[in-house]
């Protein structure tokens, strides 16, 4: 199975937790506000919920590609098309 993108991928998420914590650090070493420490922490503990709920929906094969698709069943060819109703009085 390959991820798609993968070192891009990783690469971003890295980029991004670095950022945010750099700023959470800063907000909540060096600030007295308690909304935004609040926000801060808020936004950890939503960030945990995702990265939680992604790597779950992942470990299902969401993400994952197979390198040997599986074979696409044609129900219908085009030299058996489905029969509709199409020109005939209702």
């Amino acid at each position: 199975m390959k991820v798609p993108h993968l070192r891009i991928v990783v690469a971003v998420s890295a980029y991004v937790l670095l950022g945010f914590g750099l700023v959470s650090a800063f907000v909540l070493g060096w600030t007295s506000d308690d909304v935004t420490k609040g926000n801060i922490i808020g936004a950890w503990v939503n960030f945990a919920m995702l990265a939680i709920g992604f790597w779950l929906g992942s470990s299902s094969g969401g993400k994952a590609k197979s390198d040997d698709p599986a074979p696409v069943l044609v129900e219908n060819p085009p030299d058996k098309p489905v029969p509709t109703m199409e020109g005939e009085a209702a």
